[in-house]
């Protein structure tokens, strides 16, 4: 199987990316939305919104809490691996777990705000991206998260250094 190698500054690269394209698609499905769906003319607002509102609001607290917790056990995970490529994959992985899930909640915002029309649940999406935006990706964070050795830090640092092996699946 073939392999890719990166450096530190683009994996961290290709993070802030994945980061950035799950706020984008919740920020670009609200506005297309707000703007193009909803003033139809045969739209009709459902009377079930207070319904939606606290439904969404629910969803999107635990969707905050499993995802704070999914990423804690990932991170522990990491940890415990031998291998500084096999931490940061890890460390990657756990990543997108957490921006999906609240990325999640906030796209469930916007279509609940669709079918109602409801502008509580745009405010609730947009809580969502808030709380998206906190988790961008910091490399501080990441040495801390990761509490690595101060060799592996060294290796971080040096941009000659491939320190993450990504399997490639296919080569086109």
């Amino acid at each position: 199987m073939s392999t890719t190698q990166q450096n530190f500054k683009q994996y961290f690269f290709i993070l802030r990316i994945l980061h950035l394209s799950m706020m984008v698609a919740v920020i670009v499905f609200g506005l297309v939305v707000h703007f193009v769906l909803i003033p139809a003319p045969d739209f009709k607002p459902n009377e079930n919104g207070p319904l939606f509102v606290n439904i969404t609001a629910a969803y999107l607290a635990i969707a905050v809490g499993v995802s704070y917790w999914l990423f804690g056990l990932r991170v522990q995970a990491a940890k415990q691996q031998t291998s500084l490529s096999d931490k940061l994959n890890t460390y990657r992985s756990a990543s997108i777990i957490r921006f999906a899930l609240i990325e999640g909640a906030a796209l469930v915002a916007v279509v609940f705000y669709m079918l109602t029309g409801n502008t509580v649940l745009l405010g609730i999406a947009g809580i969502g991206l808030v709380i998206l935006a906190l988790q961008h990706p910091n490399p501080v964070k990441l040495k801390m998260d990761l509490e690595l050795s101060p060799s592996d830090l060294a290796r971080l640092e040096d941009d000659s250094d491939r320190v993450v092996q990504l399997p490639l699946v296919r080569k086109f």
